[in-house]
């Protein structure tokens, strides 16, 4: 019982890569992708409820989000269903998230972004784009997705330099990988 959120992001994972072979949004893609929505709702929950949060976990968790981001944007962007403008914002996006990793592996000697609501509506919003993307035009949600994802890194900057809770959240997945060893 202890494993059986990583077991779901796990999951995720492996929908992802079975995700990275379709070549368009077709209905088995979004059952896929549907899929590896609810492996994303759920597994959090459950690794708090069983006590078995780790941050084994919390990386399954995002490799699992960036693969399932990932396939998306390669059906996306092989399909020309991004605009130029879209995908410099998508890319500046994922610099200055990439910056702010950099930020805690200096500011705490661990890679370290925080789940916080904004960025639950982030993933959400980016979760739902294929099914969006049937009822309204791709680029209004894309842009949407893209200002949260701006607003959500400064707030993670903000986290990153300012927070006491995350310098207290480092110390204590060191504690527990520590515990672990």
């Amino acid at each position: 019982m202890k494993h059986i959120a990583n077991i779901i992001s796990a999951s995720r994972i492996f929908g992802a890569i079975i995700l990275f072979s379709f070549k368009d949004i077709t209905l088995p893609f979004l059952i896929v992708y549907v899929l590896c929505a609810l492996t994303d709702l759920i597994d959090g929950p459950i690794a708090r409820k069983t006590g078995s949060t780790s941050p084994l976990g919390a990386t399954l968790d995002t490799i699992g989000d960036v693969m399932t981001y990932l396939a998306l944007t390669k059906i996306l962007i092989s399909k020309q269903m991004v605009p130029n403008w879209i995908l410099a914002w998508i890319i500046g996006a994922g610099v200055l998230f990439g910056i702010c990793g950099f930020v805690s592996l200096k500011r705490f000697g661990k890679y370290y972004l925080p789940h916080t609501w904004l960025g639950k509506i982030f993933g959400g919003s980016v979760f739902v784009l294929p099914i969006t993307m049937q009822f309204m035009p791709g680029e209004i949600w894309m842009a949407i997705i893209c200002t949260i994802a701006t607003i959500h890194v400064f707030e993670l900057f903000y986290i990153q330099l300012n927070s006491a809770e995350a310098k207290s959240f480092v110390s204590s997945a060191i504690k527990l990988k520590e515990k672990a060893d």
